[in-house]
């Protein structure tokens, strides 16, 4: 008796040269020899992709002739669209779209090219419908996802995303966790990841955005502070620090501080005489 599993495959409408007769859409009978790193290749298709969109697969190394394999759900990208709103449009995670198509950037989408979203395309049955509610241009994949979402939501991924950062070590001019951070440069590295686009030096970032008022405050909004040497005089508004507001009176930072300790958490930062002495201001850069 021949075992039938179902992968999903994302690349609807390609022609394989593995292809079997019984193929039904959007899914892949696995012959003799076949690997999921062969099948991917000749679907043009992202290996992690194909992967994840199979989680049944207890050894995705070890697929055998009948398994029936699924392909990923294509997606066009449409104006307008973030990676976080893709994810939160399909109920899947920014971590889970960046992973199953490592070859893109979160700020670097381009309108028409095509993700695949780690799920069945076999079970993308509902017809897609825009932002405005019209009907999809392309028949068959998932559109535009220009709708609401949970403002909150964003806020707490973007904090639990920049805790994942803690213990990266400082570096002056440093922008990523490979180089290690500066102040500013940790925060448009988190913000970036989801597709939010931020100036690179912190002076800047305090010219974006929306004041906020310190009774205000929520989590993910951005505190700016400034200095009186003669690097801050450079700027108008003397800011030379960022970091971002975790709720509670608490900040996630990178710091120059204790020999370059990198990404921290500084507690009761509105009761640390420096930080009071030195605050400029708040932004949100998210908005609700």
């Amino acid at each position: 008796m021949v075992t039938t599993l179902t992968l999903s495959f994302a690349a609807l409408g390609h022609a394989t040269i593995f292809a079997a007769a019984e193929n039904q859409p959007g899914t892949y009978t696995v012959r003799q020899g076949d690997t999921l790193y062969r099948i991917a290749e000749a679907n043009h298709l992202p290996l992690a992709a194909l992967e994840l969109a199979n989680p049944q697969l207890s050894n995705p190394n070890d697929i055998t002739a009948g398994q029936t394999v699924a392909l990923p759900t294509p997606y066009t990208v449409q104006p307008g669209d973030t990676v976080y709103l893709i994810a939160k449009a399909h109920h899947l995670t920014v971590s889970a779209i960046l992973q199953a198509n490592p070859n893109i950037h979160p700020l670097d989408l381009i309108v028409g090219q095509t993700l695949y979203l780690p799920i069945p395309a076999a079970n993308s049955t509902s017809a897609p419908t825009s932002a405005n509610g019209s009907a999809a241009p392309s028949a068959g994949q998932t559109t535009s996802t220009q709708t609401q979402v949970n403002g909150a939501q964003l806020r707490q991924e973007i904090l639990t995303y920049a805790k994942s950062l803690l213990g990266t070590p400082y570096c002056w001019g440093g922008e990523s966790p490979q180089t290690g951070f500066d102040c500013s440069g940790f925060v448009e590295y988190v913000f970036g990841h989801f597709g939010i686009q931020l100036p690179r030096e912190s002076h800047d970032q305090a010219t974006v955005g929306t004041p906020v008022s310190l009774s205000n405050l929520q989590p993910g909004d951005l505190l700016f502070f400034t200095d009186t040497d003669s690097y801050a005089s450079l700027y108008a508004n003397h800011v030379t620090h960022v970091g971002i507001y975790m709720g509670n009176g608490a900040m996630i930072e990178s710091s120059s501080a204790n020999n370059g300790e990198g990404v921290v958490i500084v507690q009761n930062v509105f009761q640390n005489p420096y930080y009071v002495a030195h605050y400029y201001g708040a932004r949100d850069v998210i908005g609700s």
